[in-house]
């Protein structure tokens, strides 16, 4: 891009010459060169946006951008926006946002925005956002912030762009709009009060003459009974009740008459014109003439209560049924007052972990319990939300109820039912068991730490056999290997001896010959006759990880329990993955035990033959030498490894010669007189032996040669 700067700047020069555009064509015949060349400059020019494109036709005409300066447009934005490219380096902060920070622009740009006053906005989420810009991904979210112990809400918006030198980048964008959540906060708010009281006006109203008949009424009659009000009007209330309702509607307004202050009549039945039964509530006064006290009727309202009567009625059932299912859920619920922190309920859940009665624990505050289990992360929420109004989680505390060390999670939850009635609802699991598989998981991360480096099996059975009791939660492990003869089974436990343990033909061994792993709980070891699990025969608790090798098993991992234990899934996924990677480690290692056991013999066959024998790489450094080559030459094998053969061992008289030949060999350019030959070598003493030698070419899978084995024998 440097290397084009001089006819960038003559191409912006032609297009400010000619506001009109120019086509590539016109370009190249004025800066002599050649289509191809103005083309890619023009892309580049069209990415970086310093120049614009239109089609006419079939031909591309350039136009110089019309651009005004980046920092200046962004620093007329109201809303906050921020410049990163792909190394997360913020390139450019407008004003908006650095006064939203309370910083200085030096404090922000050229650093990394974790590093930089931006790290208020920064979290996990904000990264992989912006991995995905990165991509071309729009991204669109809100962030919620606290500023000055206030909650700032922020819409955010990630978008991908490409930067003047041609990298990636994205533009955050961040626009305040706390003022708009708590416009719409304000404003559910006036919505309810607006519903409550459209339910208010939604009572019917009405009127009746000193017959009880209905002079007016109001047309919400219509959405409560079906009836229009014509169809109302002149007749009673009482013509749509059943019989003794009527009747008893009748007295009741007819008493009504003497009270001056209103009445009311609660949920008396009245037949809908669809023939469904609902329950009305009446209220009203009577009208009376005040010069003579004459009686003209009565004014007042009616409401549907079917619904709440069905509540009424159904309340003692709901909450018999609410009470149960609190009582047989495993979480731990208590009500307490926000200021009193008095117990107004708990759930059989919380009555038998702490292990007091309700009549016991309604006599005592939580903070007295609270401190006596020594839960300071629950008090201190208890605090926070009564102070704040606001919920609060406690993700991990640790208790202990009755010399038992326990792990809770907890959720606070403010109950405002009225000024004078605000409760704290604490919801509290009890994850002491998923805080144990935790433990588990990370000490089984441990042991395949350490399993990784180990290089033999004899290495990998101690680690075993001292962290799998942690990792399982069975007391007692043992590992079982065949012998070398395969005759019997051989058992080691953590004090490292082995003794004749399991016969070839129990029902164990079957079991373990099949190679996969099993777990015997207390439901099914009933499978096993007795005494077929020595040294382990009073277990009550079996988990078998066998160990295969060339399609066989050649060893067992086996845990048992005196317990009669039931893994729960977590425990079974993690039992059955421990065995696979003991498994595929100690596979490895039985590999590269028999790849050294076939070294060691190779090795112990060339020691023994009667010739000398050397393996030269292509540099002709010496790689191997017999114990036979080391007698006749006088040096020892750790002498010679790493050095040069020729310039060692071969007198400087015949050096070239041989070096020569070495090289034709090396290159693949050889006739059969190359293989055999006499040639002279110098002892470590100087003496000088005439030998006779075969050369070997050792070759690759590919076909290479990567070095000769040489065989000497003395003339």
């Amino acid at each position: 891009m440097v290397e084009q700067t001089g006819e960038f700047s003559e191409i912006l020069t032609l297009l400010r010459e000619n506001p009109r555009g120019m086509s590539v064509t016109e370009i190249a015949d004025a800066t002599h060169l050649n289509r191809n060349t103005i083309a890619r400059y023009m892309d580049n020019l069209l990415v970086s946006g310093r120049v614009e494109m239109r089609t006419f036709g079939k031909a591309k005409v350039f136009f110089l951008s019309k651009r005004v300066p980046v920092s200046a447009m962004l620093n007329l934005s109201s809303e906050m926006v921020l410049l990163i490219d792909a190394d997360l380096k913020v390139i450019q902060a407008n004003e908006s946002l650095v006064s939203f920070l309370s910083a200085e622009a030096d404090d922000i740009v050229g650093k990394y925005v974790y590093d930089s006053a931006c790290k208020t906005f920064c979290n996990d989420v904000l990264t992989d956002q912006i991995r995905a810009a990165l991509q071309g991904e729009t991204v669109r979210s809100e962030l919620r912030l606290l500023k000055n112990g206030t909650d700032c809400y922020l819409d955010q918006r990630i978008y991908p762009m490409v930067l003047p030198d041609g990298r990636p980048g994205v533009t955050v964008v961040w626009d305040d709009i706390t003022e708009n959540v708590n416009s719409a906060d304000a404003l559910e708010q006036s919505e309810a009060m607006f519903r409550r009281l459209v339910e208010t006006i939604h009572d019917v109203i009405w009127s009746l003459d000193e017959n009880f008949c209905i002079q007016y009424i109001s047309p919400q009659i219509t959405n409560v009974t079906g009836y229009s009000p014509e169809e109302l009007t002149g007749r009673k209330f009482s013509e749509f009740m059943p019989a003794g309702a009527a009747a008893r509607f009748n007295w009741e307004l007819a008493s009504a008459v003497s009270r001056e202050n209103g009445f009311m009549l609660p949920e008396f039945p009245f037949i809908c014109k669809d023939k469904r039964k609902i329950y009305c509530e009446f209220s009203g006064s009577p009208v009376l003439l005040e010069e003579d006290s004459i009686f003209l009727g009565y004014n007042g309202a009616l409401r549907d209560v079917t619904d709440r009567r069905d509540a009424e009625l159904g309340a003692k059932r709901w909450k018999r049924f609410l009470d149960g299912v609190m009582n047989n859920i495993p979480a731990i619920i208590t009500v307490i007052g926000m200021e009193s922190r008095e117990y107004y309920y708990v759930n059989k859940s919380a009555e038998k972990f702490l292990q007091k009665s309700r009549a016991e624990l309604s006599q005592m505050t939580s903070k007295e319990i609270l401190a006596k289990i020594g839960s300071i992360r629950l008090t201190e929420a208890h605090d926070t939300v009564a102070l704040t109004g606001k919920e609060a989680r406690v993700f991990e505390d640790r208790i202990v109820v009755n010399g038992e060390t326990r792990y809770i999670s907890a959720q606070v939850i403010p109950m405002n039912l009225s000024v004078d009635r605000q409760y704290l609802l604490t919801i509290v699991n009890d994850i002491t068991e998923e805080d144990a598989d935790r433990q588990r998981q990370m000490m089984s991360r441990e042991l395949a730490f350490i399993l990784e480096g180990v290089s033999s099996t004899k290495e990998m059975w101690d680690p075993l056999l001292d962290m799998l009791p942690k990792i399982s939660g069975f007391e007692s492990v043992a590992v079982y290997q065949l012998s070398i003869f395969d005759d019997y089974t051989m058992f080691r436990s953590r004090n490292g001896r082995f003794a004749p343990a399991i016969h070839t033909n129990s029902m164990i061994h079957r079991i373990i010959r099949k190679g996969e792993p099993v777990i015997f709980d207390k439901h099914r070891m009933k499978l096993l006759p007795e005494n077929t699990v020595s040294p382990m025969d009073q277990a009550k608790s079996l988990v078998l990880m066998p160990v295969l090798f060339e399609g066989r098993a050649v060893a067992c991992v086996i845990l048992g329990s005196k317990t009669a234990l039931a893994p729960d899934t977590v425990r079974r996924t993690l039992l059955l993955s421990t065995a696979f990677q003991i498994s595929t480690v100690a596979s490895r290692c039985l590999v590269q035990e028999k790849l050294q056991r076939e070294r060691d013999r190779t090795r112990s066959y060339l020691d023994v033959a009667g010739v000398l024998l050397v393996a030269v790489n292509r540099d002709g450094n010496v790689e191997m030498l017999n114990k036979y080559g080391t007698k006749i030459l006088g040096y020892t094998e750790a002498e010679l490894m790493g050095r040069n053969w020729f310039t060692t061992v071969i007198p400087e008289k015949a050096r070239q010669r041989r070096i020569d030949g070495f090289q034709k060999l090396i290159a693949g350019n050889f006739h059969e007189d190359d293989y055999v030959y006499e040639g002279v070598v110098r002892c470590k003493d100087g003496t000088e032996k005439n030998l006779r030698w075969r050369n070997t070419p050792v070759r690759e899978e590919c076909g290479s040669i990567s070095g000769i084995v040489s065989s000497g024998e003395v003339v």
